[in-house]
């Protein structure tokens, strides 16, 4: 992730709400004792959501975490088996996600190279891998109609969707074909390698051409969609309003750049739901991102979502109280970073890890609350590790855990990604 993405929640390590106290007396100032950790849950055999729920957001408190990767997928496949959720969308280009569908469709290649597709050198990692190869063992028996899928929802990128959207025009009849062709000509400035040197001018350029392109897909779609097939034909199309929306947030102010691309996002959820069959979506990104309040300074992924689904979007977030995970800087080369954060949720997690040995616990907060020490937990403001990508410093992530997420994991600590660069 390169200048510019995410410039308000760039590895920022938030402070202790509990600032210099005791933590003997940690639970003393709001509750008489520290909540029960009965109710927590430490496997995630019988992880559900209620009846209603059409869309599950996981946010990780970190890009670059083994084990927030994992849980990704943990928490997928948990839903896969008890809700019968066969897609998987992630913070990744929307184009780039297509080459892993085919992947795990038994397409060409390793999972590996699939998982290096997905557009951010933080997902080249043996555990995205991991993930991308029980997907595909899946579909391997899975019945027809129930097979899983890949996607993405990210839209910052440029070459995946342009890639994708003319080689299904390739496929049109000739007399469309040179038409199409004129378009990839006219696009050609618009690439990753050149991405941070284009201008808002440029940009515009873009929008406009695209939205040209769209026009004429749309006049032709009857042609199309018998020739290419009506999902190929609603993919290619969604490509180019990806290549839309990449310049309109790429050719944005500073201000405006993350409240767009998580509009965009968050759209890019619905377009899913649009195109499903009703089963429900999994998605993940950065707990900024999932958050239905409390993250960021502007209207978050999450937010939207919760706006546009009210109780048909159920957001899980990550926390830990030791966090080890890979950097990245400017240069695209990771190190290793570690911080703390003292805050009561994280703090239950290393009492149960002495107690209990158990390495991270999830409270679904309906279940929790059943104990008035969590009510009052989760009623207040807490500061919540909030790290990204690089290594800066920013008090961003203050939150009432009730109000921001449906449920929490929370770990002792976490490690950093098995990093499986460019192979």
């Amino acid at each position: 992730m390169k200048k510019r993405l995410l410039p308000l929640l760039l590895a920022c390590l938030l402070l202790t709400a509990c600032g210099e106290q005791n933590p003997e007396d940690m639970w003393a100032p709001w509750v008489p004792e520290a909540p029960s950790l009965d109710l927590v849950q430490t496997s995630l055999d019988g992880l559900t959501v209620p009846e209603g729920v059409k869309v599950v957001g996981l946010g990780e408190a970190s890009h670059g975490v083994k084990e927030y990767q994992e849980m990704k997928g943990a928490v997928f496949q948990a839903l896969v088996e008890n809700n019968g959720c066969r897609s998987f969308i992630i913070e990744g280009d929307f184009g780039s996600a297509i080459a892993v569908d085919e992947y795990i469709h038994g397409g060409e290649g390793t999972a590996q190279e699939a998982a290096n597709q997905i557009g951010f050198r933080i997902y080249q990692t043996q555990e995205m891998a991991d993930i991308l190869t029980w997907m595909r063992q899946y579909n391997e028996t899975a019945p027809e109609g129930e097979d899983l899928h890949f996607y993405g929802m990210d839209i910052q990128w440029a070459d995946a969707s342009k890639d994708y959207l003319f080689r299904v025009l390739e496929q049109v009849p000739p007399e469309l074909g040179e038409e199409f062709q004129v378009f990839r000509e006219r696009l050609e400035f618009l690439n990753d390698d050149d991405m941070f040197d284009l201008t808002a001018q440029e940009f515009e350029q873009g929008t406009a051409v695209v939205q040209e392109l769209l026009k004429a897909m749309d006049a032709a779609q009857g042609e199309m969609t018998a020739a290419v097939g009506e999902r190929a034909f609603a993919f290619a199309r969604e490509c180019a309003h990806s290549l839309s929306e990449c310049c309109t947030v790429r050719g944005a102010s500073n201000l405006q750049y993350n409240e767009l691309r998580d509009i965009f996002m968050a759209r890019k959820v619905q377009w899913y739901l649009d195109q499903g069959d009703g089963s429900l979506l999994f998605i993940n990104g950065h707990n900024g991102h999932i958050a239905k309040e409390g993250e960021t300074t502007y209207t978050s992924l999450g937010e939207n979502l919760w706006i546009d689904l009210q109780g048909a979007y159920f957001a899980i977030g990550t926390n830990a109280a030791v966090t080890a995970y890979n950097a990245q800087g400017e240069d695209g080369s990771f190190t290793e970073v570690t911080v703390e954060n003292n805050d009561p949720l994280t703090r239950l997690a290393t009492e149960l890890k002495q107690d209990q040995g158990a390495l991270w616990y999830y409270a679904d907060f309906s279940a929790v609350r059943k104990d008035p020490n969590w009510g009052k937990l989760l009623s207040q403001t807490w500061s919540m590790t909030s790290l990204n990508v690089g290594v800066s410093i920013l008090n961003t992530g203050r939150i009432v855990p009730e109000k921001a997420y449906d449920g929490m994991i929370v770990f002792d600590t976490v490690s950093p990604t098995t990093l499986k660069l460019d192979e």
